[in-house]
């Protein structure tokens, strides 16, 4: 239990402070890097792409094929949201169901965060779906509905993509891993061969940077109002909306 707390002490970083912590709102990314409570977030935005996600986790428990019964969309979904999800699961079981793997289970690689010791840190959020083959291989599925598909060369130059790497580095230590982009809107599929090491020792001076320019974001944590305040889980007590 001791361990735990001192977990969920460490700042806490995201994907998106990694990708675009100059645009954010100082108050907002300051609160979350502390830890602080605040309101319960609105799950709608990414109810459908985590439904999904988590959905072909459910369907690779046994190794082989994608089962396509465990893509049943939860009744919490508005009509439109169902219409997506079932265009969503159709793509992913056309893209990957000639693949047999098997989902990577939470001691190797955990849902939802990473800890980061040596630079004091915890990588907060989902990092796409973390499978291995019947010989063990790992790949990396970063699942979208929707959005550009980079081209193969830009899949590494992808924030996205490097978060990814980062929150399975314990597990993919020593190994070369397939990350693979797939949209599940328009069916687009760009997939490439990673050497984790090397990317790993590659993304290091990267994160550093990233992190720099999150610590300068937050040294002034005055709000600045934008169009993601309606998302903001700190709005209460904020003197932009007083």
């Amino acid at each position: 239990m001791a361990g735990d707390n001192q977990r969920d002490e460490l700042p806490k970083v995201t994907l998106a402070f990694l990708r675009r912590v100059e645009e954010l709102c100082p108050r907002r990314v300051a609160f979350e890097y502390q830890n602080r409570r605040g309101n319960r977030g609105a799950p709608a935005r990414w109810r459908v792409a985590n439904q999904i996600t988590e959905h072909a986790r459910l369907s690779h428990l046994e190794l082989g094929p994608p089962a396509p019964e465990a893509f049943t969309p939860l009744p919490d979904l508005l009509p439109e949201e169902r219409e997506v999800y079932g265009a969503a699961a159709r793509w992913y079981l056309k893209l990957f169901g000639g693949r047999a793997v098997r989902s990577v289970d939470g001691e190797a690689v955990d849902e939802w965060e990473t800890v980061l010791p040596a630079i004091g840190v915890r990588l907060v959020g989902r990092a796409g779906l973390a499978v291995e083959d019947e010989d063990g291989r790992p790949e990396l599925r970063l699942l979208h509905i929707g959005g550009p598909t980079p081209d193969e060369r830009d899949l590494l130059e992808s924030a996205e993509t490097r978060f990814a790497l980062l929150r399975g580095g314990e597990w993919l230590r020593g190994r070369s891993v397939r990350v693979v982009l797939a949209d599940l809107l328009y069916g687009g599929m760009v997939q490439r061969e990673v050497a984790a090491d090397e990317a790993l020792t590659e993304l290091r001076p990267w994160l550093g940077e990233r992190l720099d320019a999150l610590r300068r974001r937050i040294a002034d944590p005055r709000p600045r109002p934008g169009l993601e305040c309606g998302r903001c889980r700190f709005v209460a007590g904020c003197h932009a909306h007083g």
